[in-house]
């Protein structure tokens, strides 16, 4: 553990050196609790927690690239233009010219972006343990990294996948149990207190404030505290508590399947930059979507054609990035595998190395010990026209995404991660650890941000599609 963080900080390194120092004098452990605290802080810090972040979420690290500070107010306006301006006609020689005019026309997106914090314990046993004894250390520093990087990361990934409403998990089917089966890979982890939100109007919470006790990852359920729901239907979903707060405000980040959706989101989002996408005129503003009425289809070559094809005619842009979760992978690998068998009549490697199955080092993610991003964006070894595939555990079921990374962006505040409020105000002002009414110390950190897009139409949904 001490020489991971040598690796990663030269706070870290400092630290090392007291406590070897001390190692080496008395042969026992024992550091101040201001060294503590400094490794804590390194924990929390920005490096720290953009390093965290590329570990565990695909998305947040794909759009993070093209961050943009959002100042003054944390509000934010789009200018689009969606009447070129001039004319142009033929005309005779000498010929007169022509009285007509045509006027450009713009529209605006504004924003205004959503604020997040969080809170965390660290009781003063822990903090005592954690100056006396060596493994007592180690662990205190590796559970604060697993708490951000599988907590904070999680959550705003899951609003980033999402569809403004922050969904940790959507019903498939009504399931009035405390056992609940959900469609994909769950986004909630167990510790988590959640609401179960009927999806009719998205404010009626069907469980309200219940702890998640498991998760079961193969069979996608999430097990709750206190009695059954009743009442349930498919496309229920569960979210953070507290966060739906009426008919018309979500504490969310608008969300990837917003962006790239042809509809306006649920009446709680509002519509995206106060646009109305179903006011004619304003199809500058929707995305492209291939669906099948709600019945799924193979995954074709047509399909993703059709998908390059409306965005490039629509939008201008070029996909760059597909993305999608793990099963629609292994069956757009299934098909592989069949049309090599139909073409050559022998099964043969799949490409270069990749044999029977797929080449799982070619699965990239974070590199242990690296801040380098270029193996951090669940890059596969599938591409279609030369464009890689990415795999996002958590995405939604039978859903495939085709967008243009350079239009989408994170827009943020003063801090581009979520930070505690003593590294963003300043010591002096905000201590680090703050005392409570329990025999603990707390944390506070702060992020603004909201997921931003200038060109609406450089994002295609291919909906619909079988994953089995």
């Amino acid at each position: 553990m001490f020489l991971y963080l040598m690796t990663q900080s030269r706070l870290a390194a400092t630290i090392l050196l007291a406590v070897c120092g001390v190692l080496l004098a008395d042969h026992a452990f024992a550091v101040s609790t201001t060294d503590v605290i400094e490794a804590f802080k390194y924990t929390y810090g920005s490096d720290r927690l953009i390093y965290l972040a590329s570990q565990e979420v695909v998305l947040w690290r794909i759009l993070s690239r093209r961050p943009r500070p959002v100042g003054g107010r944390g509000q934010w306006i789009l200018p689009f233009q969606t009447q070129d301006a001039g004319v142009w006609v033929g005309h005779t020689e000498g010929g007169a010219k022509t009285t007509r005019r045509a006027q450009p026309d713009t529209a605006e997106m504004t924003f205004s972006l959503q604020e997040f914090h969080g809170i965390w314990d660290i009781s003063w046993k822990m903090l005592q343990d954690a100056r006396k004894d060596e493994y007592a250390f180690a662990r205190s520093i590796d559970f604060m990294d697993q708490s951000m990087r599988r907590r904070v990361f999680r959550l705003l990934n899951a609003d980033l996948l999402g569809s403004g409403v922050g969904e940790l998990g959507i019903l498939s089917a009504a399931d009035n149990q405390t056992t609940i089966t959900v469609r994909a890979l769950p986004l909630a982890a167990q510790g988590m207190i959640v609401d179960l939100i009927d999806a009719s109007d998205d404010t009626t919470a069907l469980a309200a404030a219940r702890t998640v006790t498991a998760i079961d990852v193969q069979n996608r359920t999430i097990t709750f505290s206190g009695a059954a729901p009743t009442g349930t239907a498919a496309g229920d979903y569960f979210n953070i508590a507290d966060t739906n707060v009426s008919a018309t405000v979500t504490n969310h980040l608008i969300g990837i399947r917003a962006w790239i959706d042809s509809a306006n989101p649920a009446a709680i989002v509002g519509n995206i930059g106060g646009i109305n996408r179903s006011t004619a005129g304003n199809e500058w503003s929707q995305a492209s979507e291939l669906g099948n009425s709600g019945t799924n289809r193979p995954l074709t070559e047509d399909l993703l054609l059709q998908a390059h094809d409306l965005v490039r005619e629509r939008g201008g842009a070029e996909i760059d990035h597909y993305l999608s979760n793990l099963p629609l992978l292994r069956r757009y690998h299934g098909q592989l595998r069949e049309d090599v068998f139909f073409a050559l009549g022998s099964v043969s490697p799949l490409g270069d190395g990749v044999g029977l199955g797929r080449a799982e080092g070619a699965m990239q993610k974070q590199e242990k010990n690296s801040a380098e991003p270029s193996n951090s964006t669940g890059k596969t070894p599938y591409k279609f026209s030369g464009i890689p595939w990415h795999a996002e555990p958590y995405m939604d079921v039978n859903t495939l995404i085709g967008f243009a990374a350079d239009h989408y962006l994170i827009g943020h505040g003063e801090n581009d991660v979520p930070a505690p409020l003593s590294e963003i105000f300043g010591d002096d002002m905000t201590p680090f650890f703050t005392t409570t009414g329990n025999t603990t110390f707390e944390v506070v950190s702060y992020w603004q941000g909201e997921l931003l897009c200038d060109n609406p139409m450089a994002g295609v949904k291919i909906a619909d599609v079988a994953e089995s």
